[in-house]
């Protein structure tokens, strides 16, 4: 299973990713939406407050609820990018 090392925002809705396999890519919430419990990541602001837990893109909500993203699903749904690219 992949794990994120590091997230960067990058404005919007996307970040920057480094995986374990040090391969760099793009994630951008905006191509899946914000229904359900994805609602609270439509806020920029929520959004850049994005951590890394247990490998996993991870937002904590202000009722205690967490919403976190499998790190497998998160590197399928991210684009790769070339080295000197951003």
């Amino acid at each position: 299973m992949r794990e994120v090392l590091s997230a960067t925002y990058l404005g919007g809705h996307r970040l920057l990713l480094e995986f374990d396999n040090h391969e760099k890519r793009v994630y951008d919430r905006e191509e899946f939406g914000f229904k359900g419990v994805f609602k609270f990541l439509e806020d920029e602001g929520n959004f850049q407050q994005v951590q890394i837990v247990r490998g996993a893109l991870t937002w904590f909500q202000p009722d205690d609820m967490e919403i976190d993203l499998c790190p497998d699903s998160t590197y399928d749904r991210s684009t790769p990018i070339r080295e000197g690219a951003l």
